[in-house]
């Protein structure tokens, strides 16, 4: 098992993971009503501690293995979570009917986003519960080092 500092670290990636997670939920919602705009979700991958964050992407992006088996049989654990690619949703939000709009097509429509308003919701919830529950590990590890400090003033 690692040691605080390699802990630490773990939850310090796995929670800005969390927040950048919960920041495509809200640029989504924000864009809900702004015509033609298509979702994009973050997709997550594990970070490998000796691997840096561009070796991990570009791993993705050539369809290459991330060796999550090799990270959690040997020596070498992960680092928490990344974001490793954005994917956007390119299907056709609704059609709407708005002839004098800038927007419209020939016939009048005009597409509004794809977003879906409860899925996000979902997500967001998800990735403030997973924040919450990081930062207890946090909020344990910081009890940890705080009793073993107390345990050598006592000695």
């Amino acid at each position: 098992m690692g040691g605080m500092f390699e802990i630490l670290d773990t939850a310090s990636n796995s929670l800005k993971t969390e927040r950048e997670v919960m920041s495509y939920a809200a640029q989504n919602v924000a864009n809900m009503y702004t015509p033609g705009y298509k979702a994009k979700t973050p997709v997550l991958a594990a970070r490998g501690r000796n691997q840096s964050f561009s070796e991990m992407v570009e791993n993705l992006a050539e369809g290459r293995e991330l060796g999550l088996n090799s990270v959690m049989l040997n020596k070498n654990p992960g680092a928490g979570t990344m974001v490793a690619a954005v994917e956007v949703d390119y299907s056709e939000g609704s059609k709407l009917y708005l002839p004098n709009h800038p927007l419209a097509d020939n016939d009048g429509y005009v597409e509004s986003s794809n977003v879906n308003a409860p899925g996000e919701s979902i997500k967001m919830l998800k990735a403030v519960s997973s924040y919450k529950a990081i930062l207890s590990v946090v909020e344990m590890v910081k009890a940890a080092s705080k009793e073993a400090l107390n345990m050598t003033k006592n000695a």
